[in-house]
């Protein structure tokens, strides 16, 4: 069915447009009618093209295990510079696509001032998407800004003071002046251990740094802000990798497992597939003493 196709993904325009001239024909499909109208146009056309271009490297740069919101936004603006780079200077660079895409069609046809206009429109609203700064204050958290070549004793304390203010009713923190003279001096003594760690290869990505700060009792109150900045996923990756695990174990025959037992087996397999190891022996010892 043409709802469960992701037509532009798969670079199938010419697909959907032999679909909709089967429907027209076949059934006389006015949706169909439409869409065939506006995928034979030239400019049409040569759009979905250049688009397809764009959004294939917007996908494999934003659908990745474990991306943060702090590199989905610094990749964000790289993109969206490399863009306007790329198809808005005097030198267009189009890709082998587009430009086989402008010969087979009437030189006659203005395909390059839409295509100016359809590429401008999309980084201005990439831009709104994306503004500047807005992640300023989580750069106390960046673990490639914490590793500067020389390291100052008040960096990004004021962005730490922003988060306190940001998020003091929400965590349920203290209103005077203590808690953020205590974080901060939380934040001291981190960003130093944060770079010996790092220095020493004990600590090498964002998960690391995360897992070390939620052990720690010292950054207890730090790691409140820490936990949110890993909460804050920017790719939709891991979610899809959930949905697929409870489908291949709640099948047809398996369709009666209920929340708490499928929550279970997830993180059992979960486990499994991140290497970890399972003694059978211990479980069933456990089994049976609770049975």
């Amino acid at each position: 069915p043409l709802n469960e196709v992701h037509w532009l993904s798969r670079h199938f325009v010419d697909v959907l447009v032999d679909y909709c001239i089967m429907e027209v024909n076949e059934n006389n499909y006015p949706v169909a009618k439409n869409c065939l109208k506006k995928l034979t146009d030239p400019q049409y056309h040569i759009a979905l093209t250049v688009l397809d271009d764009m959004l294939s490297e917007l996908c494999q740069t934003f659908q990745r295990s474990c991306l943060t919101t702090i590199e989905a936004y610094r990749y964000a603006k790289a993109k969206i510079a490399k863009f306007r780079s790329q198809y808005l200077r005097e030198k267009v660079h189009w890709s082998e696509k587009v430009k086989q895409q402008m010969a087979s069609f009437d030189k006659t046809v203005d395909t390059r001032g839409v295509l100016h206009f359809f590429i401008s429109e999309l980084c201005e609203h990439l831009d709104c998407r994306f503004p500047e700064n807005e992640l300023q204050e989580w750069s106390a958290f960046n673990i490639e800004a914490l590793f500067p070549v020389k390291f100052d004793y008040g960096y990004d304390t004021e962005n730490v003071i922003k988060l306190v203010g940001k998020y003091q009713a929400v965590l349920n923190l203290p209103t005077d002046g203590s808690i953020s003279e205590c974080i901060c001096k939380q934040y001291t003594d981190y960003k130093f251990i944060i770079v010996e760690k790092m220095k020493a290869g004990a600590i090498k990505t964002f998960a690391n740094m995360v897992t070390y700060t939620l052990k720690e009792e010292q950054f207890t109150d730090l790691a409140q802000f820490v936990d949110i900045c890993a909460t804050f996923q920017a790719s939709s990756a891991e979610c899809k990798h959930g949905f697929s695990l409870m489908n291949q174990i709640k099948t047809k025959s398996c369709n009666r497992l209920e929340v708490n037992h499928m929550d279970q087996l997830i993180k059992i397999r979960y486990y499994l597939i991140a290497n970890g190891d399972v003694n059978l022996d211990k479980i069933y010892h456990h089994w049976t003493t609770e049975k």
